[in-house]
């Protein structure tokens, strides 16, 4: 092959390798601390749910239930970031062992930034069969917005 084939070869492999980001991430360090900034996580308030309909307060907040008692949730966005979505997903984690007990689907309004639900009044909610250490977690695609612990007891 004569040189000009080679060298042709070679930026031919050099820009298939820098489009498919073999040659490197592309992110510089102030993409990765962006990203950063982006990922603070809400934390879950549990407790009793706010008849008022502009209150987003848990009242009596808590963390232990009992096993038949209704659980009310509320966080609000950091820095009153919107949700900016119509759906967020709800992930009901047993403690131990991280198994993913029950997942809801909720929807919401993209331009709100808190949100306040009784759980376990939801139709897609299917009780609490075990007493123990549990946590949520609630998700906008694959960026985790808030999560809270809570345990559940005889």
């Amino acid at each position: 092959m004569s040189r000009i084939g080679w060298i042709l070869l070679l930026v031919g492999l050099l820009i298939v390798g820098a489009g498919c980001g073999m040659l490197g991430s592309g992110e510089s360090d102030a993409d990765a601390e962006e990203q950063e900034e982006t990922t603070e996580v809400a934390t879950i308030v549990f407790g009793d749910y706010p008849q008022d309909e502009g209150n987003y307060e848990i009242i009596h907040p808590r963390k232990h239930f009992g096993r038949d008692e209704d659980v009310a949730m509320a966080f609000q966005m950091p820095g009153e970031k919107k949700f900016d979505v119509t759906r967020l997903k709800f992930q009901i984690i047993k403690a131990d062992g991280d198994r993913v007990l029950q997942e809801m689907i909720e929807e919401v309004k993209p331009k709100d930034h808190q949100l306040k639900w009784e759980f376990t009044s939801s139709s897609s909610f299917h009780g609490f069969y075990e007493t123990g250490d549990y946590q949520m977690k609630v998700w906008r695609g694959k960026d985790l917005l808030a999560e809270g612990d809570f345990i559940i007891m005889d």
